[in-house]
């Protein structure tokens, strides 16, 4: 109980240097809340043979801002006036029990939150909310000391977040609701094992804004004028990353019976370079969305290393009847940007018309391996420098059925 305290206490001081933070920045004190959260998740991969309880507390504590009519923002109109929270966050998973002597920490993160209303009336407001920030693992993966713990192998991971809520406004200031989230925890593939943590549950939540709230303020409809460039966009993106390969982690490190030589077999893996360049097409419609098409060329630089540790695990002949080892792949992909000011939300999903990458993708996914399948997606943000002859640098995370291949940062220019 005594930990829990001094976490609470670290969090409240995080929450009161970020408020300083805020207020120096102009935001107005009116426009601010402080809100408390409990969530209680299950791990639903439900697959790890050595534990027996997979359920977590997760505490957190946030700084929200309110945004506003009186600030004339086209862009929080167009989403209703969302409320903006920079929150801090402990994830209980050093609760877990296991059948041997795995040892899991808790994650503490440093979050964003994005909280949109659909529907608002004087009692009762909903909608649905989305989290993104930074996580720290205190305890990660030893092939010798801890071998159990194959979900979180790196210090720091990225952590996103996405449901729904419900909450009663009582009196002016308070408001007491509840959430039903999903949560994810992963390090991109920038080190192995990274099986993951996927937790989804419940919370309750209390928030104290500084003013009153009048919900008929953030109802009604100002019109604020509306500027953007409606009509087709092209875009020439170059990008690239590091992961460590799955492939090479069965052949050499998890084939190895003894922890000794499996810890030395872990240390010798190296991070391969991933290379993108992209050609995307959309269509922007209004101010907050587009929709287009997209064709990446992507190159991996570890296809020799790649061969060889697929003849360890899967024999010759599976590589032998294999499409063969291409650094290139190409892929087309539906896309989509979402738009608040300069700053946009990029999604992409895409299939390989051409891809050779060894062995079958049935047979990779077999092995937990799910790189070498068919499509694949990419979740990320851009920000736009309209004064640079719209560049713009991004962030994303590359995957295929939702388990991470790499972390791809990018650089572009909008034509």
């Amino acid at each position: 109980m005594k930990r829990l305290f001094t976490y609470a206490f670290v969090l409240i001081c995080l929450a009161t240097a970020t408020v300083n933070t805020v207020v120096a920045k102009g935001i107005k004190g009116s426009d601010l809340s402080v809100a408390a959260q409990g969530w209680y998740g299950y791990d639903i991969e439900k697959t790890r043979p050595n534990i027996t309880s997979y359920g977590y507390m997760n505490y957190e504590v946030a700084l929200g801002i309110q945004t506003n009519p009186d600030n004339k923002n086209p862009y929080a109109e167009a989403f209703g006036f969302p409320l903006i929270d920079i929150g801090a966050s402990i994830a209980r998973v050093g609760n877990f029990k296991f059948t041997d002597q795995t040892k899991f920490p808790n994650l503490y993160s440093l979050y964003g939150s994005f909280e949109r209303t659909i529907l608002r009336t004087k009692p009762f407001s909903a909608g649905y909310l989305l989290n993104f920030g930074a996580t720290y693992n205190p305890g990660r993966y030893d092939p010798v000391n801890n071998p159990g713990n194959n979900w979180l192998s790196s210090p720091f991971m990225a952590y996103f977040g996405a449901g729904v809520f419900g909450k009663f406004h009582i009196g002016k200031r308070w408001e007491v609701g509840a959430n039903f989230m999903f949560r994810h925890f992963s390090n991109g593939r920038l080190a192995l094992p990274n099986e993951a943590l996927n937790g989804m549950g419940v919370g309750v939540f209390a928030r104290y804004r500084m003013s009153d709230y009048d919900y008929k303020k953030y109802k009604t409809k100002y019109n604020f004028e509306r500027t953007y460039d409606r009509g087709m966009q092209y875009m020439i993106v170059v990008g690239g990353g590091v992961h460590t390969c799955m492939a090479e982690w069965n052949a050499y490190v998890e084939s190895e019976p003894d922890p000794v030589k499996k810890a030395e077999a872990a240390a010798k893996l190296k991070a391969h370079a991933k290379l993108s360049l992209s050609f995307d097409a959309l269509y922007r419609y209004s101010m907050r969305y587009a929709t287009g098409v997209g064709v990446d060329l992507f190159y991996s630089s570890n296809m020799k290393e790649l061969e060889a540790s697929d003849r360890v695990f899967y024999g010759n002949e599976a590589v032998d009847n294999s499409p063969g080892y291409n650094p290139f792949s190409v892929g087309l992909a539906v896309v989509q940007e979402v738009y608040w000011g300069n700053f946009a939300v990029h999604v992409a999903i895409g299939a390989y018309p051409y891809r050779h990458k060894g062995v079958r993708g049935e047979l990779a996914k077999a092995a937990g391996d799910r790189e070498r399948g068919w499509h694949y997606e990419k979740a990320g943000f851009r920000y736009y420098f309209p004064k640079l002859g719209d560049t713009f640098v991004g962030f994303a995370i590359k995957s295929h059925s939702i388990k991470a291949e790499y972390l791809e940062f990018s650089i572009g220019i909008r034509l």
